[in-house]
């Protein structure tokens, strides 16, 4: 059977989710070792879909942010903290508190952060805007050296036509002659990129097509899909499908 669907963003990032807070290694950590979700909006919909628990203003589980007046900072007294879950435990921390933290964590541990872009050839990057490097600049050595799972919740609206590789040699705060908003560099990392795609797969086993992008009247940055598989799945899909949309867009307030 075939259906099609259209998911806004926001639609996007629930569904993203629900599939990564089922995901065997994240069932696992969640019970028997560690976790960190760092903030990201994606990545407040895991933490809702994996705790059970609501983040009232998802728009704010971020520290860089993209609006429409550029890159940029939300503001630091209003912004979330990342969640570190220990044994189904939460405590919210700091990015300079995380290596004491991610210096324990191996292989059966998870750390879960979002990316600003996915390229087509299965690599993703995210910005960075302070010279330390942010969260990924502090984390990313202990997730290289300790071989910590990795995952990667990233929509399809981030998706760009070119090698990450080579484009993040051309980046840099200091590098931009002018940005409006805050100039950016790009730090490429790879891990396990899960986006609508692997979504469906991973929540109703059918096959995710995407055929068209974009919308108006609410259906900006919009991903239509073309779902296949057997009558039971495209079913329990249409079923999940609905009983998302309507997921509302994000808010934020950002440094002036």
């Amino acid at each position: 059977m075939l259906l099609q669907v259209t998911l806004t963003p926001s639609e996007g990032k629930r569904i993203i989710g629900k599939a990564v807070a089922a995901l065997e290694p994240v069932q696992t950590a969640l019970r028997e070792g560690t976790i960190i979700i760092a903030t990201g909006t994606t990545n407040a919909y895991v933490f809702e879909e994996l705790m059970g628990r609501k983040i009232e203003n998802k728009g704010l589980f971020t520290a860089g942010v993209v609006t429409d007046k550029g890159c940029g900072l939300t503001v630091p007294e209003k912004r979330y903290k990342h969640q570190v879950i220990v044994k189904g435990k939460v405590t919210e921390m700091e990015t300079s508190e995380l290596p004491k933290v991610l210096r324990e964590m191996g292989p059966n541990d998870v750390f879960i952060k979002g990316a600003n872009a996915i390229d087509p050839y299965g690599s993703a990057a995210v910005m960075l805007g302070g010279g330390a490097g942010g969260t990924m600049g502090t984390c990313w050595g202990y997730i290289s050296a300790n071989g910590i799972k990795f995952i990667i919740p990233v929509g399809l609206e981030k998706l760009v036509p070119c090698s990450l590789m080579d484009v993040a040699q051309r980046t840099g705060n200091k590098r931009v002659d002018k940005a409006l908003g805050l100039g950016v560099g790009l730090m490429v990392v790879t891990g396990e990129i899960i986006t609508e795609i692997e979504a469906f797969d991973v929540l109703t086993d059918v096959e995710a097509i995407p055929i068209g992008g974009g919308g108006i009247d609410g259906g900006e940055g919009s991903k239509t899909f073309l779902l296949q598989g057997d009558e039971a799945p495209i079913e329990l899909c249409e079923a999940t499908v609905k009983a998302i949309k309507g997921e509302p867009p994000l808010k934020t307030t950002i440094q002036s």
